[in-house]
């Protein structure tokens, strides 16, 4: 017979159904405007960049939604089912690959949690309060609750066991699933945790728009009363065996962290496609270029030294053979790209065969080294004139834009200006919104 003490997950619940706006910092809020603000603004470049991989996504959620549904799609005049815009939004969300990421863990908490928050909401009229919750507790879910997948048995991207999580702990709070049903709902991530770290290029294009779909069933199936196991994170074949084997999981420690140095602050923009866990050395070979002013003809060698965790993730100090989908995921690739141009173009990465960029990258060693966080990275450039520069860090984070200046900026070309700052409005004020829909409604043509 069962003991009367909660489980892992029926502990989790509680949080996530016990958290309240009111507890939860401004600058948290203020935080969570600004990931949604960003991530529109990248599903709107993604659309007017006429990202392929969207295009699909649209084109069948249009399909199986047999031209109807109530629910929008971001920057388009078509309806379809919440599953399918749930779908087809973390799909624009994803263009370039351009999201946001947290560390140590890797991993991508806005795809998975607020294209649920924007479709849910919009369909239960969920006030700004509640929307706002929905996601801070999202990011908190998958935060704190994730764990560095790379070093394991079976490597994984972190997203793909832990990116469930985020997306039902959103939904429970957008359909206010009790604490009995939210366990219910964390049963049904732990069943759909799913993806394999087996390709250079990444997981499928579509992955991160599964994910959010089957968290939005696993919340829909919990409240309609479907039955999970109790013990299904700590059981003997459970999540946390499964995936995480004999790595030492603290659940108390988790659960004392919840709701306090919310995750959300630490999530961190990718202004460019591939890892995030390449922004330090980029930096750092972007400081090279600007302060040192070397290009590509004035650099004799690269070595770059990186942690021992990185090791299996091989895509990303790749030396190719690439494709256009895979060359931002190297460093070397991303370091020749910024030698040859200053900057990073983003028609580069279709150059997989530039003579230039490949000399650098035949020219450039990577090696690793214990002791040092995921993020670390040690750059040394030897030029030709005899100079050796060396660059060290484990940090580095871009200073976010305000959600007008991103808005402004990527929707003035599908929507009319009257709506762009409507919906900047609600933005700004989005925890006093009465009414979710009349943000969603403001950025649809």
């Amino acid at each position: 017979m069962r003991e009367t003490s909660a489980t892992f997950s029926e502990r989790i619940a509680q949080y996530i159904c016990g958290e309240d706006l009111s507890n939860i910092d401004a600058e948290v809020v203020e935080r969570a405007k600004q990931r949604l603000a960003y991530h529109l603004g990248l599903a709107f470049h993604g659309l007017k960049a006429g990202d392929p991989d969207v295009e699909r996504a649209v084109a069948v959620a249009r399909d199986l939604s047999d031209g109807g549904g109530n629910a929008s799609l971001i920057g388009l005049p078509w309806r379809t089912t919440v599953a399918d815009a749930v779908f087809v939004n973390c799909q624009m969300m994803r263009a370039f690959g351009r999201d946001d990421v947290i560390f140590e863990s890797g991993v991508h908490p806005g795809l998975v949690t607020l294209p649920l928050a924007w479709s849910l909401g919009e369909r239960h009229r969920a006030t700004g309060a509640a929307f706002l919750t929905a996601i801070v507790v999202g990011y908190e879910m998958m935060g704190k609750f994730a764990r560095w997948s790379w070093t394991l048995d079976a490597p994984r991207r972190a997203t793909m066991p832990f990116g469930p999580f985020g997306s039902v702990a959103t939904a429970a709070r957008i359909l206010e699933l009790d604490p009995a049903q939210t366990a219910v709902a964390l049963a049904y991530a732990a069943h759909t945790a799913m993806g394999v770290a087996e390709s250079d290029a990444g997981p499928i294009p579509h992955y991160y728009g599964l994910v959010c779909r089957n968290g939005l069933m696993g919340a829909c199936l919990a409240k309609s009363g479907a039955w999970g196991s109790p013990t299904v994170l700590e059981g003997e074949f459970g999540f946390l065996e499964t995936f995480l084997g004999s790595a030492e999981y603290n659940q108390d420690a988790l659960l004392a962290s919840l709701g306090r140095d919310y995750a959300i602050m630490t999530s961190e923009e990718k202004h460019y496609p591939g890892t995030g866990l390449n922004q330090v050395p980029i930096e750092l070979m972007r400081g090279f270029v600007l302060n040192d002013r070397i290009g590509a003809g004035d650099v004799e060698s690269i070595h770059v030294t990186f942690p021992a965790e990185r090791k299996n993730f091989r895509a990303s100090y790749a030396r190719g053979p690439f494709t256009p989908r895979t060359s931002p995921s190297s460093a070397l690739f991303q370091f020749g790209a910024l030698l040859v141009d200053g900057d990073l173009r983003p028609d580069r990465y279709e150059d997989v065969d530039h003579p230039d960029i490949r000399r650098l990258i035949d020219n450039s060693r990577v090696d690793f080294v214990d002791g040092k966080s995921v993020r670390y990275a040690r750059l040394e450039v030897a030029t030709r004139d005899g100079r050796v520069l060396v660059g060290e860090g484990d940090e580095f984070a871009y200073e976010p834009e305000s959600p007008e200046a991103i808005l402004t900026r990527e929707a003035r070309d599908i929507l009319p200006k009257e709506k762009i700052e409507r919906a900047c409005e609600f933005i700004c004020c989005l925890e006093n919104v009465d009414d979710v829909a009349e943000l969603t409604a403001c950025l649809v043509p």
